[in-house]
């Protein structure tokens, strides 16, 4: 999904592993209604297992 970043917060930063996000690298995923930020779908399964367990 392509987003442009300054339809969200600057400085947007991959909630995983803190690589800061662009246009061109910015993977989003809702997660309980709330947008979560990330720099790849490993970075966001990551983070899913991690808050589930």
């Amino acid at each position: 999904m392509k987003l442009r970043i300054d339809m969200i917060k600057e400085n947007v930063k991959c909630e995983n592993c803190g690589v800061e996000l662009t246009e061109d690298n910015i993977y989003v995923m809702e997660i309980n209604g709330q947008k979560h930020y990330f720099c790849c779908s490993h970075c966001a399964d990551n983070y899913i297992e991690r808050k589930l367990h």
